[in-house]
């Protein structure tokens, strides 16, 4: 009987430590986590024109965008260790139609991710009618998450941050298998809204 609670007890012992050990080398680092899943969503639905509009440019680019972004970056590596911290020299975005001005979005490319849940890319789709009017009628937070390689194949899970009426996040999962690359990303967030009706209509269509 001590016999198998010992080996029980060794078995409980040995997972904890392999989860921790897992915890440590596999974790996402914490500055590319938190840009992506935490600060840039939850700033974007709390102070939606302040997010966005620094970023709109005839050019769907420009450099004063970009510094506005990586004010985020800066903040999401704020207090943490220089393991957790990452280089901003990738970090980009541009400006889309996701098929109608009412579904614009910024598409924001992260560094290349290298640990589970870390982020390809993220889209922040709104309506660009409304934030020139600073009404906004459609907010919505997309991102691309990497899951390692299976057999040289990318996995990934497309997810939604969606906000609670507490002000904090949901997560939302859209399913795996989405490929890394600007245009099936695009293609498939565009697929949600239009399925999901959370598109506002043209003024024509009212």
């Amino acid at each position: 009987m001590k016999t198998a609670i010992f080996i029980a007890l060794g078995l409980v012992v040995l997972c904890a430590v392999a989860w921790v050990i897992g915890f440590i080398f596999y974790r996402a680092r914490m500055q590319h986590y938190i840009f992506a899943h935490q600060l840039l969503p939850s700033q974007m639905f709390a102070e939606p024109v302040a997010v966005l509009a620094p970023m709109v440019s005839p050019t769907g680019f420009s450099p004063e965008g970009r510094e506005h972004l990586l004010q985020f970056w800066e903040a999401a590596g704020e207090g943490h260790s220089d393991k957790d911290l990452v280089a901003p020299n990738e970090l980009t975005y541009s400006m889309e139609v996701l098929g109608h001005p009412n579904s614009t979005a910024f598409f924001v490319t992260l560094p290349p991710p290298v640990k589970k849940t870390e982020a390809h890319f993220a889209l922040m789709v709104f309506d660009a009618p409304g934030l020139c009017c600073d009404a906004l009628r459609h907010l919505r937070y997309f991102v691309l998450e990497h899951y390692g390689q299976k057999n040289g194949t990318p996995l990934t899970q497309l997810s939604e941050w969606t906000p609670k009426e507490d002000g904090s996040l949901k997560h939302v999962d859209h399913g795996t298998g989405t490929f890394p690359n600007k245009a099936s990303f695009m293609a498939r967030v565009q697929e949600i809204i239009e399925t999901s009706g959370s598109q506002p209509k043209a003024a024509s269509e009212s």
